[in-house]
């Protein structure tokens, strides 16, 4: 919160309710609770990311206010002391939950993009290696050289056109041509492949 009058004034209100609180006055805590409630909430929502979650933390750090509000010594605003509080039990809450592993099923699944899918996209990829070779071995010769020279030896067209031995115009023509019947070839064969050249 700012350091405008407006916070001079909350302080004063925190101040007041608190101390109406610990003489007994349990409404004055709703008072506390429904001036910090949405910005708490919206504390803890940023730590845990998930709106369910957020409000039984939320519920929970005021429950831990109330119980603590007597060893509340002032040496900082309510309000500062508060959001550590929120801070604290929300990191604690996100900490014990990745310990116990009770994770959203679409949590899992971003889980397993971000962790488990580097075998998948490896298998992936050993598919798609295995689905090439077959559609470059029902190529022509010289549609399979260009392609291999450009795309798996990363050449130029100058250093194709060398190593066979044409002019680079014919690689260009050899390459246009190969790259069509590849796509042709590889796309009946693996939906995705006309993407790949």
């Amino acid at each position: 919160m700012s350091h405008s009058s407006g916070t001079v004034n909350t302080a004063d209100a925190d101040r007041q309710a608190i101390e109406r609180f610990l003489s007994g006055d349990v409404a004055a805590f709703e008072e506390l609770y429904h001036r910090y409630q949405p910005y708490v909430y919206n504390v803890v929502h940023g730590i845990v990311q998930n709106p369910e979650d957020a409000r039984d933390v939320t519920q929970e750090v005021f429950l831990h206010v109330y119980d603590a509000l007597s060893r509340f010594r002032g040496g900082s605003a309510f309000s500062t002391w508060l959001y550590r509080v929120a801070v604290n039990t929300a990191i604690t809450y996100v900490r014990k939950e990745r310990r116990h592993a009770r994770v959203p099923l679409d949590s899992l699944r971003e889980l397993r993009a971000d962790l488990d899918a580097e075998p998948e996209h490896q298998a992936d990829r050993a598919e798609m290696q295995q689905e090439v070779q077959q559609t470059l071995a029902q190529l022509p010769e010289q549609h399979r050289a260009v392609l291999v020279l450009r795309y798996f030896q990363d050449l130029s067209l100058e250093e194709i056109a060398q190593a066979m031995n044409c002019s680079v115009a014919a690689v260009k023509v050899r390459l246009h041509r190969a790259r069509h019947s590849f796509r042709r070839l590889l796309t009946g064969r693996f939906p995705q492949g006309d993407d790949q050249l």
